[in-house]
């Protein structure tokens, strides 16, 4: 859609994830040989077999989790200087990106090559379930102020420390996780290349899950993909207030003009 930002400076976005759940007839270990052949010789690989959070949590020390629920089996790590992926035994991959985001057009364009291949040689049967996860973190921000989403407290002395607050819903076709925290105490650390000292971070999540599908072709995949996509993103910058988007420098798409 042209009316939202192509993307804001400096970027937010500390987590990025897309998960793909799917079905294979092939055990997951010739899966995690197919894989390592697509991606090439450009990406490790590493193997853990240790108990450890779901999929769907984030390790990130100002992440707020959704669930803390123990996964236990091998999951197999690929990753380079751009992006990470997690193969486990439940039938997922878990895509994000290492540290700078690239940006959807670069990343998701890496994704469907990656499903295309795997899709195509029949290796992935069907997709049931797509969601996309985005973390978007803001230093020493205050956010309560510079959201159009809008709660109330009953009267308490002095000031607030910090706050969270979490809500579900369906937008059909795709159920939307929302997390905000703000003002998140944090140790205190330097930051660059600004040297300002960071105090606290306020954090926006959105997570849009598509579930209960049957995809069994890429070209599906890959408009669904997007789907989810845009739907994070119209409800990321849906919740910011007009003057609030204007400091973060958005950029929007260039206009074409034909005679």
């Amino acid at each position: 859609m042209d009316h939202l930002p192509v993307r804001i400076t400096p970027a937010r976005i500390r987590e990025s994830i897309v998960q793909v759940y799917f079905r294979s007839d092939i055990p997951v270990e010739p899966l995690v040989g197919y894989l390592y052949s697509i991606l090439g010789q450009e990406f490790s690989m590493s193997y853990s077999n240790n108990p450890s959070f779901s999929p769907d949590h984030i390790s990130n020390e100002h992440s707020m989790p959704k669930g803390v629920s123990i996964q236990v089996g091998p999951r197999y790590f690929f990753f380079n200087n751009n992006v990470k992926i997690v193969l486990d035994h439940q039938g997922s991959l878990i895509f994000n990106c290492m540290d700078d985001y690239l940006g959807w057009s670069k990343y998701g364009e890496f994704i469907k090559a990656v499903l295309k291949s795997l899709m195509e040689k029949a290796i992935i049967k069907h997709i049931s379930r797509i969601g996309v996860r985005y973390i978007s973190e803001f230093a020493n921000t205050d956010l309560l102020d510079k959201l159009k989403f809008k709660f109330s407290l009953a009267p308490i002395e002095g000031q607030y420390n910090s706050c969270s607050f979490a809500i579900s819903w369906n937008s059909l076709p795709h159920l939307i996780n929302l997390n905000l925290g703000n003002k998140l105490p944090i140790k205190p650390v330097l930051e660059h290349p600004e040297h300002q000292v960071i105090d606290f971070v306020s954090l926006i999540d959105v997570d849009v899950i598509l579930e209960n599908v049957n995809i069994e072709y890429f070209d599906q995949f890959k408009e669904e993909l997007d789907d989810v996509h845009m739907k994070e993103k119209e409800v990321f910058f849906s919740l910011l207030n007009p003057d609030f988007l204007l400091t973060l420098n958005p950029e929007y798409p260039k206009q074409t003009h034909t005679a």
